[in-house]
């Protein structure tokens, strides 16, 4: 037990370092700029968007790009990340356009999202896998199974992953889907899924999104056997 804890924190370091270093350079991956993140962006709200949800978490929100889209669908939004510098910049941009979120450096391995939940909402874009490389598979499950938890009975949980058109080997599809699988495997039911494709910096892409809901009491108790 005591190694495991040794692990995670060497992990939660390596993470904090990781992104820091990614975002003290500014926008590492033009989520604010590129016309192809524009799009994603715009997508995934439109997945979300035929509901209103009181409460959402935001998992690895970076500065915030699509945090402040979240807003127009939200009443409050908490936006978390694992990168003061990513947060700092979300903070500013609210300022600059205020909407219903707050934002806080926290790294979801070692938050509760039971804490201040339930959630309406909870949002994993382009995260899962990179929990994935720095934590134990029993980690990210464990994660998986507090986030439906927290999840308000009849709530969501959009995962969004890019699984194609990069060759990067955190992102094959069998990996992706292997993490989509652990959300139905803790309770989550797949309301829909579909791949959005564009190209960025001359690459095809491809992003499957993912759209979970957390099953109503009722729909739990129809589960149970006998």
């Amino acid at each position: 037990m005591t190694e495991h804890r040794e692990s995670r924190r060497l992990s939660g370091q390596k993470a904090e370092e990781f992104f820091e270093e990614l975002w003290k350079r500014g926008d590492p991956w033009e989520l604010e700029t590129s016309a192809f993140e524009q799009q994603r962006y715009t997508r995934q709200l439109r997945i979300l968007e035929e509901r209103r949800y009181p409460r959402v978490l935001e998992i690895g929100c970076g500065g915030g790009a699509f945090t402040r889209l979240l807003t127009r669908i939200a009443d409050r939004v908490l936006a978390l990340d694992v990168s003061p510098t990513a947060i700092a910049r979300a903070r500013q941009l609210r300022d600059l356009a205020p909407g219903r979120a707050d934002f806080c450096v926290a790294n979801i391995m070692e938050y509760d999202p039971a804490e201040e939940g339930p959630w309406d909402l909870v949002v994993l874009s382009e995260t899962i896998y990179y929990l994935g490389w720095l934590y134990s598979f029993f980690d990210v499950a464990w994660l998986s199974f507090q986030l439906f938890s927290a999840t308000r009975h009849g709530g969501r949980l959009l995962l969004a992953n890019t699984f194609g058109g990069v060759e990067d080997y955190l992102l094959r599809p069998w990996v992706v889907r292997t993490y989509r699988d652990l959300f139905l495997n803790v309770g989550y039911r797949l309301e829909s899924e579909e791949v959005f494709r564009g190209v960025k910096s001359g690459a095809d892409i491809e992003v499957l999104f993912s759209l979970f809901e957390a099953p109503t009491r009722a729909a739990t108790t129809e589960r149970q056997p006998g």
